[in-house]
């Protein structure tokens, strides 16, 4: 048995593509790196798989019904083209039949993937043009499926840098598209994807600046999503716009948003702004953790109970936090189990989702030495 037959039925079982995308993702570094030593009877092995895949996904890809589900397929495939290249010292090795296969595949997800590959050629290539950049946005304004349509803010925020040095015909293009599709927004019943795609274009706003998008910020503030309208808060006052009370008291009491709408009126010289009552460290800095977790990397959510334990300092300060979560990105050990976190100025927020059992003294004091010498 080669040393790949169980990692291989190990992927091929589970059903997430983004969890295999992550598995493979492991033997694509190990093997570039060559910290992971493969035989031969090994890469024939993986490359066997590697292309028993290609064929499945030229079938699965088209047939899933939702560009988010298909979006979540792309870096998978992107994995197993890798094992396939990393595999073979050349594509020579390769039998004809199956070149023929990834080329299918290549072409059906560069067809699908044409919103982020035009962008890509508008900032990475220089491709930006007027004519291009409305060629884009012409094919996108039709489409229905948002997650689809939000590639455009994905693409503006990951090429933000580049946005100055437009041509002053694109860039009006970008502005008056981002203005336009807040507009929708602002006016139409909103799902999640619209809602997601409206906190991006929020953020993307902020380099797109003018009377009419100041106005249409304005009026997404009044619908009372604090993801909203965090960025869109976050633009307005770069424009040096007034936010009301009662926006930043929503976001000053939304445990995700609180320590960075704190952050946010610092930097504008406004934290006086921020609830008094709320201003609390201890407050910031679970919020700091709370935010830090939902990312989907993380519990992917809020977790369910969290407490504060203490602070230590090892040169910077550090606040200590229990939390339990039932995420399903936790191993079953750790679901629903006390895990601890902490939360740090310097950039140092973090949780590796250790449990607080393996750390648990007699008293809380002691606990919190033990975080320090054996996490910290």
């Amino acid at each position: 048995m080669a040393n790949f037959t169980s990692f291989i039925k190990d992927v091929r079982d589970v059903e997430s593509f983004s969890t295999k995308e992550r598995l493979l993702s492991v033997v694509v570094n190990g093997l570039q790196s060559k910290k992971i030593k493969a035989t031969a009877e090994d890469k024939k092995e993986l490359a066997k798989f590697a292309l028993e895949e290609v064929k499945n996904l030229i079938e699965l890809i088209p047939s899933l019904s939702t560009y988010r589900e298909k979006d979540e397929v792309f870096g998978y495939e992107d994995n197993i083209l890798g094992i396939v290249m990393l595999c073979h010292a050349s594509p020579a090795e390769i039998g004809m039949s199956d070149l023929n296969n990834i080329k299918t595949l290549t072409e059906i997800v560069d067809r699908e993937r044409f919103v982020e590959n035009a962008i890509d050629a508008i900032f990475r290539d220089g491709q930006n043009d007027g004519a291009t950049v409305s060629q884009l946005l012409a094919s996108v304004v039709p489409l229905r499926d948002e997650f689809r349509k939000g590639q455009v803010y994905q693409g503006l925020l990951h090429y933000r840098s580049g946005i100055e040095a437009l041509p002053p015909e694109s860039k009006k293009l970008f502005a008056d598209h981002v203005a336009a599709e807040i507009g929708r927004y602002v006016s139409s019943p909103l799902d999640e994807d619209a809602v997601n795609n409206l906190e991006v274009a929020c953020d993307v706003a902020a380099y797109f600046l003018n009377d009419t998008v100041i106005s249409l910020l304005k009026e997404v503030l009044t619908l009372g999503k604090n993801n909203v309208n965090y960025y869109a808060a976050a633009t307005l006052l770069k424009a040096k716009q007034a936010i009301s009370a009662e926006v930043i008291e929503a976001l000053a009491k939304d445990m995700v948003y609180a320590d960075m709408t704190y952050s946010l009126l610092k930097q504008y010289g406004a934290s006086s702004l921020f609830p008094a009552e709320l201003s609390d460290p201890v407050y910031l800095a679970k919020s700091d953790l709370v935010h830090w977790l939902t990312y989907p990397t993380e519990l992917g959510k809020q977790p369910d109970l969290i407490e504060f334990l203490g602070k230590v300092k090892k040169k910077e300060e550090y606040y200590i936090f229990r939390y339990k979560s039932d995420s399903e990105n936790l191993d079953d050990d750790r679901r629903g189990q006390w895990l601890i976190g902490w939360s740090n100025d310097e950039g140092g927020t973090f949780s590796d989702f250790d449990l607080y059992a393996d750390f648990e003294q007699k008293t809380v004091e002691k606990t919190l030495k033990n975080i320090k010498k054996r996490l910290l």
